[in-house]
């Protein structure tokens, strides 16, 4: 049951609120279905008033998407934590403070929501968000400090910095001139993210102990709007401790892409993906095929 709960749920966020299809509303939502956030004054009610809801919202964001980050279930529960992200490029936003008229900034948030599922129908979503965040960043209500906006070229030349000064150089001071201070650092090769300056700095330190030569080129790279994709290769010597692996002494290779997300002139996040089968296998730990 759990199982089947979350995939309509996962529908309710990509079909509905990213794509803003409102025949899937009439399929997933019960007759009695019910809606609050505390971003808009009323509930709605039923299918036809979530309908009033999705068009006006991508009707003031038509490039709305909710990112879903964790999905929980139990029992005719679940719960969506999100990043629901877009820019007020069309018609008025209806909030609590009133309809607000379309500003052409881009917004970046965080919520949850909390959906009962009954008979295989949506009876209930009950959703918080960060509305102070929302309403700062589209300009309604001041922030404590004006946010910082920078180009794709700008993001690229922060990027540049953290492979040449911060992972072939060393440098870990410069951690906290382009990193922001809630940073995270996601790669499948460990169990939890990197926050923080003082994780990052472990985590360039570990790797330079490891692999003291170790060197980034970067083949190819993008940008838009506040995310770049890099993708590199790196050479080095396995002289120390890496991943609880002994040093061998082997000399590896490896390639992977890392997608950066740059927010208020600082580096926010960094999603890693590498041939992490192939490291391990040049580090003797797996069998390298035959």
């Amino acid at each position: 049951m759990s199982e089947a709960n979350k995939a309509i749920a996962r529908r309710y966020y990509d079909e509905i609120m990213n794509q803003g299809n409102l025949a899937t509303i009439d399929e997933l939502l019960s007759p009695d279905f019910l809606f609050t956030i505390p971003t808009h004054p009323e509930p709605y009610h039923g299918p036809d008033g979530f309908k009033q809801l999705v068009t006006m919202l991508r009707g003031a964001f038509p490039d709305v998407h909710l990112s879903v980050e964790h999905l929980l279930a139990d029992g005719d529960t679940v719960v969506g934590h999100w990043t629901g992200s877009g820019t007020h490029a069309g018609s008025p936003l209806h909030t609590v403070l009133g309809d607000i008229p379309a500003s052409g900034k881009h917004f970046s948030i965080d919520g949850i929501s909390w959906l009962r599922i009954v008979d295989g129908k949506i009876v209930e979503s009950l959703a918080n968000e960060d509305t102070l965040g929302l309403l700062q960043q589209i300009g309604v209500l001041p922030s404590e400090s004006a946010p910082v906006t920078t180009t794709p070229t700008e993001n690229k030349a922060l990027v540049a910095r953290y492979f040449n000064e911060i992972m072939n150089q060393g440098k870990l001071d410069v951690i906290e001139q382009i990193m922001s201070a809630d940073f995270a650092f996601r790669i499948p090769t460990l169990p939890q993210p990197i926050r923080g300056h003082e994780g990052m700095k472990q985590f360039v330190t570990g790797l330079r102990n490891g692999f003291p030569d170790i060197h980034f080129t970067v083949e190819r790279e993008i940008a838009e709007k506040d995310k770049v994709a890099s993708r590199w290769r790196i050479v080095g010597t396995h002289k120390g401790e890496f991943l609880g692996v002994p040093p061998t002494d082997n000399y590896v290779q490896d390639q992977g892409v890392d997608i950066f997300r740059i927010a208020n002139g600082k580096i926010a996040e960094i999603w890693v993906n590498e041939n992490d089968l192939g490291l391990m296998q040049q580090l003797g730990v797996i069998p390298a095929a035959k």
